[in-house]
């Protein structure tokens, strides 16, 4: 049986195995909300799900200020994104989005047999706004996807950078928030959605709420939009336990937000402590922190040591740390230092071979006439010791 040719080449979504050690590498947050579990006392187990979802956007109306019609809940935030290009966009039209980011975008539009334009972030990662605007206008997107902060990057674009991209293209806007509530709210635009015609925002529970096996997510926009996709979502798409659980979690609002807090001055912990190692941290608002090392391989040796991060290759040397635990974090610090401990060792060790492998060079071409060659190596190997502190 033939495939579509738009999936041929498709590479499915890289779940990693089950794993028994400190898991830092899916942006998931500790089990803080309902870590005794979730009773459910009386539950209509035997019937449907509620199709509108009623109760549970009446509750996030409540949380994001924003009427319940302008709201529509999904089986996570990625049956949203698929909904959105299933609606929207053509087949062989165009969706962009910046890159690095957040892979499904994507594989979506590969699904649907869009084409999709990965415009290139700078060498620090942050967006060139005039240079992006330019190349929407020359390419003219059906969709435009902005994940901010950005996975796996962790940048924040400015609102008013959000809006000038917004008023230079007539396409679908999707700005996807998963990540927002760690970052700085005033530059959220869950209260100016409403003001345009094109533009949805995507949230999420996986991260901030810590349910990421309960699959919740739901975007904001005016109700032409909402109602135009909720014709295409399949019926009873989201299941009555994730409703019951998402209300429930919105009824915990603090302890939500005082984990947020908690997470937050972790990785501002993390990070300057990141810093002090031979590797590139750059500024995140996420609850996650990217790094580069170019000169040192971090995922197997981290992973030799019951750690598991996320590794990129593209960027090249990229790996992407979830905020863990305070013990956690230390556990990954420490089992950084030894690592890099382990490579200056290592360095020094290849230092040692070249004296030694100098001095003989030395010895031969004197024909060993000359004794200054002895002391030479002598001092060398005194040197050794301090040398290695410096590497």
């Amino acid at each position: 049986m033939n495939i579509k040719d738009s999936l041929k080449s498709l590479k499915p979504y890289q779940v990693e195995a089950e794993f028994n050690g400190i898991r830092l590498d899916a942006n998931e947050t500790r089990n803080f909300l309902f870590p005794e579990g979730f009773v459910l006392n009386t539950f209509e187990f035997h019937r449907y799900p509620d199709h509108s979802a009623k109760a549970l956007r009446e509750a996030l109306s409540q949380y994001v200020g924003i009427d319940a019609n302008s709201i529509l809940e999904g089986n996570g935030s990625s049956e949203l994104i698929e909904l959105m290009i299933k609606t929207y966009v053509e087949k062989d039209e165009l969706i962009m989005s910046f890159e690095p980011t957040f892979s499904m975008y994507r594989v979506y539009s590969n699904i649907y047999g869009a084409k999709f334009l990965g415009f290139p972030l700078n060498n620090d990662y942050t967006l060139d706004v005039d240079a992006f605007i330019k190349a929407v206008q020359v390419n003219q997107p059906k969709l435009i996807f902005l994940c901010t902060p950005n996975n796996p990057t962790g940048g924040q674009l400015k609102k008013e950078e959000i809006i000038q991209i917004i008023r230079s293209t007539k396409a679908l806007i999707v700005i996807d928030e998963a990540y927002m509530e760690f970052a700085d709210a005033t530059e959220s635009m869950t209260q100016e959605v409403l003001d345009y015609q094109n533009v949805i925002v995507l949230r999420t529970f996986s991260k901030a709420f810590g349910l990421a096996s309960i699959r919740l997510g739901y975007m904001i926009a005016n109700e032409t939009i909402v109602s135009t996709i909720n014709r295409v979502k399949s019926p009873y798409h989201l299941n009555q336990v994730t409703q019951t659980i998402g209300i429930e979690a919105l009824r915990n609002i603090k302890i939500v937000l005082n984990e947020v807090k908690d997470i937050i001055e972790r990785r501002e912990t993390l990070m300057k402590r990141l810093s002090s190692l031979p590797i590139v941290v750059y500024p995140s608002k996420g609850n996650f922190i990217f790094i580069q090392s170019p000169d040192k391989k971090l995922y197997q040796p981290l992973l030799n040591r019951g750690i598991r991060i996320r590794a990129y290759q593209d960027p090249v040397d990229s790996y992407r740390i979830t905020i863990g635990t305070q013990e956690e974090n230390d556990t990954l610090y420490q089992a950084l230092k030894e690592i890099f401990r382990w490579e200056r060792k290592q360095l020094t060790e290849q230092l040692k071979k070249q004296v030694f492998k100098r001095a003989l060079i030395s010895m031969v071409r004197n024909k060993f006439k000359s004794r200054r060659v002895f002391p030479f190596l002598i001092i060398c190997l005194h040197c050794l010791p301090f040398t290695e502190t410096l590497i």
